[in-house]
């Protein structure tokens, strides 16, 4: 709020919106299905939010189990959550890799 004296009256408050107007989120479709995952490598990503790293480690022992065929990775995004990380895209792409990424709590 703005206080502004105007002579011979009583303060006035102006108040500001805080909401804005928030721009329009475009919607994106979700990745196709891997028809198979022989071969195939399932990146496990940690976002280095909260324990996530438990949740996902946990999730990749359980996936290594009951597909062995299938190999598995580990691996820890640089920065956060909302950072880039090419390197590491790279290496998924360049290994035809499929990707697991949560925020664990």
């Amino acid at each position: 709020m703005i206080s502004r004296k105007h002579p011979g009256s009583t303060p006035r408050l102006i108040a500001l919106n805080p909401q804005g107007n928030p721009p329009a989120v475009p919607l994106a479709p979700m990745a196709a299905r891997s028809p198979d995952l022989a071969g195939r490598t399932v990146y496990f990503v940690d976002v280095r939010f909260m324990n996530g790293d438990l949740l996902l480690k946990e999730m990749e022992r359980a996936f290594a189990k009951r597909y062995p065929h299938v190999l598995t990775a580990f691996r820890r995004k640089r920065g956060g959550y909302a950072e880039d990380d090419p390197l590491l895209w790279a290496e998924i792409e360049r290994n035809r890799g499929l990707m697991v990424m949560a925020i664990g709590h």
